[in-house]
């Protein structure tokens, strides 16, 4: 054998025990180290997962006392029973106090909410008239009531306006507005109870 085809034999044999290695023995690690590295990435992803959910409970801790006072003071505006005759009754008082001519209240069977929160609400149409000034001062007390109040629909029209054949309107009404305000209430009752019937309309002058 030559020394040319005996060099030729000893690259190949080192080639061949190269792949060999690399086949057995190095591949074969390669893919437990990407594993490895898969599960390195997972484990920091969900360590800054937990950081964070950790910031945002210590937070929570932190505002726990703000928290409760603001959940008792929703738990007034929200109470466990459906106390319409009161909600009328403060409707009255910022009519009256915002100097309103005229306010009916009328309220509809209790219900579940649209949205799906577990309470229950009841439908109210408030009818008021009075002047400009008056009425937004009424709109205005109608959020700072002592009680949840969600306002769905307003309209606001001139007061007893003349019919198209009249041709001088009811002085009584001039400058008066009429509105009308579809708005919602709401109660938390006990698990299981029926929610009480509401309150007749009422109509104060």
């Amino acid at each position: 054998m030559s020394n040319r085809l005996r060099m030729i034999l000893v690259v190949v044999g080192i080639v061949a025990l190269c792949a060999a290695w690399f086949f057995f023995f190095i591949r074969p690690r390669q893919a437990e180290l990407a594993k490895v590295r898969a599960d390195t990435v997972e484990e920091e992803n969900r360590t800054v997962a937990l950081h964070t959910e950790l910031d945002r409970l210590e937070e929570l801790q932190a505002n726990a006392p703000a928290l409760e006072a603001e959940l008792a003071a929703t738990r007034r505006l929200i109470p466990s029973e459906n106390e319409v005759a009161n909600y009328i009754f403060l409707v009255e008082e910022a009519a009256t106090q915002a100097d309103i001519d005229f306010v009916n209240v009328t309220p509809e069977l209790p219900k579940p909410p649209p949205e799906g929160a577990p309470l229950a609400e009841i439908r109210t149409v408030i009818g008021a008239e009075g002047g400009y000034f008056e009425i937004q001062d009424f709109f205005r007390r109608l959020y700072s009531l002592d009680r949840a109040v969600r306002v769905d629909l307003m309209a606001l029209a001139p007061a007893g306006e003349a019919a198209a054949t009249d041709t001088v309107a009811d002085p009584a009404t001039a400058n008066k507005l009429r509105l009308d305000v579809t708005a919602r209430i709401f109660f938390e009752p006990p698990e299981g109870a029926a929610a009480a019937a509401p309150a007749p309309a009422t109509t104060t002058p």
